[in-house]
C-alpha cells in the first residue's frame, strides 16, 4: 500500500475521476453479465453449475491478477506496485487489518446470497432483463439512507423509487403475466443482499488504516470474493447432482475463455465500483453505474444479430417486447431524476487555536465528498452532496458543527459547475 502523501497531482478533478470510475463499472458489468449469458446460451451446462464453475475460476483469475499487480516497478522515481495505476492505496497482496477484514467477511456472505440468485436469474433471462433487476438495490440504499437518517422521503426521492420499481416490473413481464418466483427472487434476496453488499464495502473503503491511507479495492475483492464464493458453494451443493459435477468437468475447456473474459471484466467493474463507493453516495455510484441497463438493450439485439440465440431469446410479440424497453427506459427516468436532484454546496470551516486534525473526522460524515486542509484564512474545505439544501442544513451542516474545536463554517451553493 502507498501513502497517499506520495501520490502524483491528478491531472484529472475528483468529480470527473468519480464519474469515469462509476460509469467504468457499469461498462465492465454489461460484459461481464454477457459473457455469462452467451455462455449459458452456446453451452448445455445447469446454470448452479456453471455459476461455481464461473466463481471459482474468477477467484483464480482474480489472485494471479492482483500478484502480478504486486510486482513493483519504478514510476515517478518511486518503486510502486503496477497495481498502483488501478489504485493508488494498493501496495501488495496483503490481509487486511481485524475491523476491514470483518466488513468483508460481511459483505462476501451476503454478496455471495446475491450471486446464487443471479445464476439462477441469468439462465433463464437475456441481459437487457437481468441488467435492470439488479437496479431495485437503488431504492433499498435510498430507504436504508432515509431510514438511518430518520428523515422523510423529497418527492423527488418518492417519483424515483416508484419510476424504477414499475419499470422493473415491466421488465419481468412474460405472456402469461409475471413471473412471480422471478419477482420474489428480485425483489428478496438479490436486491436485498446487494444492498448490504454495497453498505460492507463502502465502510471497507472508507477505514483509515493510517492517516492518509485507505483499503484498497484490489485486496478488498480478493477476500470478499473468498467469502463469496464459500457462502455460494456451501448454498449451492444441495442442488448440485452428479450429473452437474460431470457437466462441470466435461464442459471446463468449452467454457474456459467465456469464464475468464467473465472473471477479467467483472475484477475491473469491481475494482471501479469499490473506488466510486470510496468517493461517493451509495446510491449515487449504484444510479450512475446503472448504465448498463441501456447497454444490455442493444447488447442483446446486437449480439442475436450476430449469433442468433447466443444473448438470450428475444420475444416474438411486440407488445411485451415494447413494454420490456418501456420499463427500461421507466428504470432510466427514476435513477436519472435520483441524480439529477442532487444540491452540491462548498462548506468553509475555520477552527479554534490549537484544535488538532479534524480531517478524517469531517471526511467520514455522511454526505462530505471530499475533504482539503488549508493554508490561509480558513482551515478546511469540503465538498458536500444532498439531495436538497434542506438535508444539506439538517444532516450535513449539524454534524460539522457539532465537532470539538470547529469556531465558524461557511456554506456556498454550487450554481453552475464545469468539470
Amino acid at each position: 500500500m502507498s501513502s497517499r502523501s506520495q501520490r502524483p497531482v491528478s491531472r484529472s478533478s475528483a468529480s470527473t475521476i468519480f464519474y469515469s470510475l462509476a460509469l467504468g463499472s457499469g461498462v465492465m458489468r454489461t460484459f461481464s453479465v454477457t459473457f455469462d449469458i452467451v455462455a449459458l446460451n452456446t453451452i448445455s451446462i445447469p446454470p448452479l453449475a456453471y455459476g461455481f464453475l464461473a466463481q471459482w475460476t474468477s477467484f483464480a483469475v482474480t489472485f494471479l491478477t492482483v500478484i502480478f499487480l504486486s510486482i513493483k516497478r519504478t514510476m515517478d522515481g518511486r518503486k510502486r506496485a503496477i497495481g498502483y495505476s488501478l489504485d493508488p492505496d494498493f501496495g501488495r497482496i496483503r490481509l487486511l487489518p481485524k475491523t476491514p477484514m470483518i466488513y468483508i467477511a460481511l459483505a462476501g456472505v451476503f454478496a455471495g446470497i446475491s450471486t446464487l440468485f443471479y445464476y439462477i436469474l441469468a439462465g433463464s433471462h437475456d441481459a437487457s432483463t437481468v441488467l435492470p433487476y439488479g437496479q431495485l438495490v437503488i431504492i433499498y440504499l435510498l430507504i436504508g439512507d432515509l431510514l438511518a437518517e430518520k428523515d422523510t422521503p423529497t418527492i423527488i426521492e418518492i417519483q424515483s423509487i416508484i419510476s424504477i420499481l414499475f419499470g422493473v416490473l415491466l421488465v419481468g413481464a412474460t405472456p402469461g403475466g409475471f413471473e412471480v418466483t422471478t419477482l420474489l427472487m428480485v425483489l428478496g434476496p438479490l436486491n436485498i443482499s446487494s444492498a448490504l453488499v454495497t453498505y460492507y464495502q463502502r465502510k471497507t473503503k472508507r477505514y483509515e488504516i493510517s492517516p492518509g491511507l485507505r483499503v484498497d479495492s484490489l485486496n478488498m475483492r480478493i477476500w470478499t470474493l473468498l467469502v463469496l464464493n464459500s457462502v455460494m458453494s456451501l448454498l449451492a451443493f444441495p442442488f448440485l447432482n452428479e450429473s452437474d459435477w460431470l457437466s462441470m468437468s466435461i464442459q471446463f475447456i468449452p467454457l474456459f475463455w467465456y469464464l475468464v473474459g467473465g472473471s477479467v471484466t467483472a475484477f475491473f467493474s469491481i475494482v471501479m465500483y469499490i473506488r466510486a463507493l470510496g468517493r461517493g453516495k451509495m446510491a449515487v455510484v449504484n444510479s450512475l453505474s446503472s448504465v448498463s441497463v441501456v447497454l444490455g438493450i442493444p447488447v442483446t439485439v446486437l449480439g442475436n444479430l450476430l449469433i442468433p440465440g447466443a444473448f438470450g431469446v428475444l420475444d416474438a410479440d411486440a407488445f411485451l417486447w415494447s413494454l420490456k424497453m418501456f420499463g427500461v427506459i421507466l428504470v432510466m427516468i427514476g435513477v436519472l431524476a435520483l441524480e439529477a436532484s442532487d444540491v452540491r454546496s462548498i462548506v468553509l470551516i475555520q477552527v479554534k487555536p490549537l484544535t488538532g486534525d479534524l480531517l478524517p473526522e469531517l471526511f467520514d460524515i455522511k454526505g462530505v465528498e471530499s475533504a482539503a486542509a488549508l493554508a490561509g484564512s480558513h482551515d478546511y474545505l469540503l465538498s458536500v452532496k444532498s439531495r436538497n439544501l434542506t438535508k444539506t442544513r439538517s444532516l450535513i451542516l449539524k454534524k460539522i458543527q457539532k465537532i470539538e474545536g470547529i469556531k465558524d463554517v461557511e456554506t456556498l451553493v454550487v450554481m453552475k459547475e464545469y468539470t
